[in-house]
């Protein structure tokens, strides 16, 4: 077979794999996904927010992914007082994921951290996990305590 022969086997393989995926329903997941991660955080920090230590802002912007086009997602924030906590959706087609959040302190975004969601094909369900981009290796859940501990790493500075 020749390298065009091959090259456009792919091509088509790849066209047909593109026309099985229903994106729309891949974006809308992807937004009721970063939806319920805020609910979650919210509902974690519920006790801080009661006391009036954090208030909670968002606010829209625009992603462009290719299939999915250009479409509506909200950047989450924790307002600490001084700091700033911002999630910032990056994509839901990301290498080797089911979507990527970026967190970091406002002003600080090389100092950020990753949300990666990741689907555990045996349970049919999604799960977000916290890594380190300096240190891949460095994984672990994002649950109330990986939250927590997060935040109490970025406030010993304040």
């Amino acid at each position: 077979m020749s390298l065009e022969e091959k090259l456009k086997k792919i091509s088509l393989n790849k066209k047909k794999r593109d026309a099985e995926i229903d994106w729309d329903e891949r974006r809308d997941t992807w937004i009721k996904q970063l939806e319920t991660l805020y609910s979650n955080v919210e509902k974690w920090l519920k006790s801080y927010i009661d006391k009036n230590y954090i208030s909670l802002h968002s606010y829209e912007i625009s992603l462009t992914e290719e299939h999915m086009g250009t479409y509506p997602v909200n950047v989450f924030e924790l307002d600490l007082g001084d700091p700033l906590v911002v999630f910032r959706p990056i994509g839901k087609n990301i290498i080797g994921a089911d979507g990527r959040v970026d967190v970091y302190v406002s002003g600080h975004p090389d100092d950020k951290k990753m949300l990666i969601l990741t689907e555990d094909d045996e349970k049919q369900r999604s799960h977000w996990e916290l890594w380190e981009p300096k240190n891949k290796k460095d994984r672990k859940a994002f649950n109330p305590e990986t939250l927590e501990r997060t935040l109490e790493d970025w406030l010993q500075y304040y």
